[in-house]
Formats: structure tokens, sequence, C-alpha cells
């Protein structure tokens, strides 16, 4: 009988330990920063989600993507994703305007850069304090070089309101691209791509074709890292826009750097990628 009980309450104090540890890990997830997560990774993984209804239906869906850690390669790892982004537009917008004129705002909540308990977190985390990132882009009338689409990216983590700085897309000639500037609207890298790239000139939705390579440089004209967009599968290419991109960061970003290039990867994707057989209209004057 002594040894029942002795077995009991070795299981009772083993069962208060882990709640502790687990409480521990939660508060300890709680108070730690996602930006700070993000400055630790040598890349990022973006991943947009395939809408089956949009694809069949042609009625446009605002776009949620996943953002996921990835080596020094590009490559995705093996875990899960660090953040989840979606778009906030109104219908009229989505249907009326095309996706590199439509204003929006995206939210980025801390999907899984914080290993919660998921039961736990639904309760000590309402959804609005679960948001790390805000990208806004206002409807701006612009024709050639005059008034460029701009987007604006907030941090609002822990009570946070935040700006880290401005992706803004001026004129080009020919080929495409965005510059990234921060708190103080210093250039800090340009984004950009040739528009000789298959893509931009062949309707083939095999993989290859589908790719488009992009270089980040610093103000000096200096190659510093890579952006990669890819397409899905062949199928999901011919009817529809969802894109992944493979995104290396440069040598000594900074976790703000980081950020704002995940905001410049989105940002191409409206811009470029969004409209359906939109890219090559996209390339040219305009």
């Amino acid at each position: 009988m002594q040894a029942a009980f002795n077995q009991v309450g070795n299981m009772g104090q083993a069962m208060l330990v882990q709640m502790n540890e687990q409480a521990q890990n939660l508060i300890q997830a709680i108070s730690s920063s996602c930006l700070d997560i993000l400055g630790q990774q040598d890349g990022i993984f973006i991943k947009q989600k395939f809408e089956l209804f949009e694809a069949l239906s042609g009625f446009e869906t605002p776009n949620v993507y996943k953002v996921y850690a990835a080596d020094d390669q590009g490559k995705k790892r093996k875990q899960k994703a660090l953040f989840k982004c979606k778009e906030k537009s109104s219908t009229c917008a989505r249907l009326c305007l095309p996706g590199n004129a439509r204003p929006f705002e995206m939210k980025i909540n801390n999907y899984g850069c914080k290993d919660f308990q998921p039961a736990l977190a639904k309760q000590l985390l309402k959804d609005d304090k679960r948001i790390v990132f805000k990208f806004k882009r206002e409807y701006q009338c612009t024709c050639l070089c005059f008034n460029r689409p701009r987007l604006e990216v907030l941090y609002l983590e822990n009570n946070e309101n935040k700006k880290l700085g401005t992706i803004v897309n001026p004129w080009y000639f020919c080929n495409i691209g965005c510059h990234v500037l921060d708190i103080n609207d210093n250039l800090r890298y340009i984004v950009e791509a040739s528009c000789c790239q298959t893509y931009f000139w062949c309707g083939c939705p095999c993989n290859s074709c589908n790719k488009v390579e992009f270089v980040i440089k610093v103000p000096t004209g200096e190659v510093v890292a890579h952006l990669l967009k890819k397409g899905k599968d062949c199928c999901k290419n011919m009817v529809g826009d969802a894109d992944n991109f493979s995104l290396i960061f440069p040598k000594g970003a900074s976790k703000e750097d980081k950020a704002l290039l995940l905001a410049v990867t989105l940002m191409m994707d409206y811009m470029y990628f969004e409209d359906k057989g939109g890219a090559q209209a996209s390339v040219g004057p305009g």
C-alpha cells in the first residue's frame, strides 16, 4: 500500500515539474522577440497558398503566405513556419484593380517562430497580440516615374508601433525591381531582375520557365545576396498565380534589414506576379 502511495506521489510531482517547465517555456516564448528570431536566420523561404477556388472561378481572394526559415543556400528548413502573412483588402479593390495597384494591409503573425502550446496560446493571446509586422500600401495613381507605389513597413510586436522603413517601386524602362529605404528614407538595398529571362517572354507553365532571379545590391552597386522566384508545379502554374520565393539574406544584415527584405519580396509579388499572365505585360514602360 505504501509503495502505491509513493508511486502516486512521484507521478504527481513529475506532472507538477512538467507543468512548471511548460509554463516557463510559454512565458519565455511570449517575452522573446520574433524580430530577433528573424534576425538569426540565414535566409527565408516564402510559400504562397494556392487557392483552388480562385483558380477555378477567377474570383480574386486575399493572398496568404507562410514564411519558413532557410539555410544559406535558400533551401527551406524542415520545421514549422515562422510567420503567416495574410492580406486584408476590400473585395472591390481585388476585383477592380490589378495587383500592382490595389491597396492592402498585410498582417504578419508569429505563426511558429515561438513554440507555443496551442491550447494555452489561444487562451493567453488574442489574434491582434500575435501580429509582429504590418505592411501597408495605399492606392496611388501612378504614371511612369510620377507618384510611384510605396509599401510602409511597421513593427508591432510587444506593443511596439515603430516604422522600420519603406519599399519603393521606381520606374524602370525594361527591368523590374524595388528600392529598400530605412526609417530615415536612406537607400539600403536595390532589388532588381533583368527582363531578359524566360519567364517574361514565354507562357510555358513548366517550373524552369517560371523562375525569375533577382540580385540584391547595396547603393554602391555591389551584389550582396539573391532572391529567387519559383513556380509550384506545372498544373498549378497553368491555372493559378501562387508562387514561392527563396531569399538569402546579405551577410551582416541587421534584423530590421531582414524584415524589410521580407517586405520587398511580397511587394515584388504584387507588382509583377500577382495577375495571371500579367508579368509579361509588366515589363517595359509603365
